[in-house]
């Protein structure tokens, strides 16, 4: 029996989380970092956020320095009201048992007992903060919260990748080119995802890889079923008038695939007059729910640290192979 949110609720909880953990810098949270740190998707992350606002749980306002802030501290919201606001009303809407006997016709054996569960359940839901799950949220990050022996992620969550290559272009050219290049950057993700996976295989016995492979009709197996990755590339900051060259130099990578999710910081640097490197650092991430396999740690950062070295070198050899540009355009 699955005893678990609905995809919605799963976003919405998710967001009055990020909220809360917000709340003491009293500025409202814009979309967008709500998205970014939660991962919601971002199609619909403005219908969660209006969730939470019908139900009096959080407050919006438009404009410029709008967004969403919880209406109330996190230790005077709880759990339930979250939830019902995705939800809606926590009880049951018919017997736990289905038509039987004519004498269930009004009611059935298991009607008390299915009622004081969930009487139960909407009690330790009333009585749970949203401060108190935000609180093992921010313990979660830091590493000091205790693993329940009954958790049901599929550690090892993450691994620190870090990596590099040259790029035989001056800087600020392989800064145009890339600029230019970020509708290329899922299909190359997807492409070094497949050779990792491919190596992995080769290397360690009794691995079966997440992501099957197909052939191109050229007969590449380099691109991976299903659906393509997601790759954001946003400058790191917002740059003021002197920080303008740097700007153009530092991006926040993040991508989402089948089965991970990789946040990073990419880097061009200069090494001389005639070429770069591209630097790359970050989280690559295991989503939780990869079955059927759960990779252990040395097989996930053989993986990961494959996947970027594969990711690097291919997206180094597409900006040496693109049409020139000038470099003032």
């Amino acid at each position: 029996m699955d005893m678990t949110l609905s995809k919605r609720g799963d976003y919405v909880l998710r967001s009055a989380i990020s909220l809360a953990r917000a709340f003491e810098e009293g500025a409202p949270r814009k979309i967008r970092e709500v998205v970014d740190e939660t991962e919601v998707p971002r199609t619909f992350a403005s219908q969660i956020l209006a969730d939470l606002v019908r139900a009096g749980v959080a407050s919006s306002r438009a404009g410029r320095n709008g967004g969403y802030w919880l209406a109330r501290a996190p230790e005077d919201i709880s759990v339930l009201e979250v939830v019902e606001a995705a939800e809606g009303p926590l009880h049951a809407e018919r017997c736990a048992l289905g038509e039987g006997p004519c004498r269930w016709e009004a009611v059935c054996p298991l009607h008390e007992t299915w009622s004081a569960a969930t009487a139960v359940l909407r009690q330790v839901l009333a009585t749970t903060t949203l401060a108190e799950v935000a609180a093992r949220d921010h313990s979660i990050e830091t590493g000091t919260y205790p693993i329940p022996a009954d958790s049901h992620r599929m550690g090892p969550a993450a691994v620190a990748v870090a990596d590099v290559v040259h790029v035989e272009l001056e800087q600020a050219v392989a800064r145009i080119r890339l600029s230019r290049s970020t509708h290329l950057l899922g299909p190359i993700l997807d492409a070094a995802c497949s050779e990792a996976t491919r190596s992995e295989r080769r290397t360690t016995a009794g691995v079966k890889v997440q992501r099957d492979e197909r052939r191109s009709p050229s007969g590449s197996a380099d691109r991976p079923d299903g659906p393509c990755s997601e790759v954001s590339l946003l400058p790191a900051t917002s740059p003021t008038s002197g920080e303008q060259r740097r700007h153009l130099l530092d991006w926040k990578l993040l991508a989402q695939g089948g089965g991970f999710v990789l946040d990073a910081a990419l880097e061009i640097v200069a090494v001389d007059a005639e070429r770069s490197e591209l630097r790359l650092e970050g989280t690559w991430r295991q989503v939780p729910a990869m079955p059927p396999v759960r990779l252990e740690a040395r097989e996930l950062d053989h993986l990961a640290l494959r996947t970027v070295r594969s990711f690097l070198r291919r997206l180094a050899q597409t900006l040496e192979s693109a049409s020139e540009e000038p470099v003032g355009t």
